[in-house]
């Protein structure tokens, strides 16, 4: 498997029919001629053999797109009444009102800062995303869905935000337009009407919900996880709850990194009564208690409080742990015992771990 040079790549690709032209950077081609590319819009195409008709190289440098030029792409793609909004590290496309698109703003950015202070003190190279992170807001949850079905299919009506490893990017709705929210203050024009009603109890798990999708975006785009790679599920996800907790006593409803997340806290000990032996094992060698919707909440829960856990009480073996997941190749997917051996080689034996962030996580309050 080879790994892509530094000049900038053009591919044509043929897909139901149609021939799509692509500019970017490959970054690898696979031993039967499949390439995965990644276009100047920050979007990763896996292409097979079969699909690639055309390929080749250019001498000049390749270049994320400007704002400018992603803007222009983004109005479009979406539907008629779209407008952007430009902050220091994101472009937001959205047709609902401009203070909402401005609440949003001020939120990631807020998120994106303390994000790169809280891993640059724990000793990490995060840098800058090669262009603008981009957002997508929808005015209402009735397009939202429209639009998320074929990221998220059926799964789109119960999800207010999504962040996609293909396209790189956050998609969500108007929360204030929601009729749990909506009902307990009508009024939502200004930018101090939405802080009121985002600081809402009702709306917390939503603005959570956000926030865990814009950190899902932040660390696949500073160097701290890369996408298409083998990264366990439980370290993506815990991860993104680790930084997710709402905060209702701040104006916008969120405020820092790292407190405890009471929902996934309470479910993590009311599961310790009945915990079967080797639950954390099971937990790190597959991704399927994650996937599983019949046990995924308690496998959300359990992921929080390993990354909670690891934060607090193995700190320095945490950030060597994901400085190595990192590294790894796009599109080599390792089997359970490697993803065992690779936890124990920075934390050592499991199940004396275990035993201890059990004992530890018990007694959290």
């Amino acid at each position: 498997m080879a790994i892509g040079t530094e000049g900038m790549d053009r591919i044509t690709v043929r897909r139901d029919g149609e021939e799509i032209r692509l500019e970017g950077k490959i970054l690898l081609t696979a031993g039967d001629g499949g390439v995965l590319l990644e276009a100047r819009d920050g979007q990763l195409w896996a292409v097979t053999a079969d699909q690639l008709a055309a390929r080749s190289e250019t001498p000049a440098p390749f270049e994320s797109y400007s704002s400018a030029e992603l803007g222009e792409s983004l109005l479009a793609e979406l539907p008629a009444g779209f407008q952007l909004h430009e902050t220091a590290h994101y472009l937001i496309c959205y047709n609902t009102s401009k203070a909402y698109a401005s609440w949003c703003g001020s939120l990631f950015e807020r998120l994106y800062g303390a994000s790169d202070n809280y891993w640059t003190r724990r000793g990490f190279e995060i840098h800058e995303p090669k262009g603008p992170l981009i957002v997508l807001v929808f005015a209402d949850q009735r397009s939202y869905e429209s639009f998320a079905k074929r990221d998220l299919g059926d799964a789109a009506g119960s999800i207010v935000a999504y962040y996609s490893l293909q396209s790189n990017r956050v998609a969500m709705y108007d929360l204030t337009g929601s009729e749990a929210i909506r009902a307990a203050n009508g009024r939502r024009g200004s930018l101090r009407q939405i802080n009121a009603m985002l600081s809402r109890p009702e709306a917390a798990p939503m603005v959570a919900t956000i926030v865990h999708e814009a950190t899902h975006q932040i660390a696949y785009n500073s160097g701290l996880q890369k996408r298409y790679t083998d990264v366990p599920l439980w370290v993506s996800e815990g991860l993104a709850i680790y930084f997710e907790t709402p905060d209702l006593k701040s104006q916008r409803g969120w405020r820092g990194i790292g407190q405890v997340n009471r929902p996934r806290l309470a479910t993590f000990q009311q599961n310790l009564a009945g915990r079967a032996p080797g639950s954390l094992a099971r937990l790190l060698s597959s991704d399927t208690q994650m996937r599983d919707v019949e046990t995924a909440a308690d496998a959300y829960a359990e992921a929080w409080a390993l990354t909670f856990y690891l934060m607090r009480q193995r700190p320095e073996q945490y950030a060597a742990y994901l400085k190595m997941l990192a590294k790894k190749e796009h599109l080599v997917w390792g089997n359970g015992e490697e993803r065992l051996r690779e936890f124990q080689t920075h934390f050592g034996d499991i199940q004396e771990l275990e035993a201890d962030f059990v004992a530890t996580m018990a007694k959290l309050r």
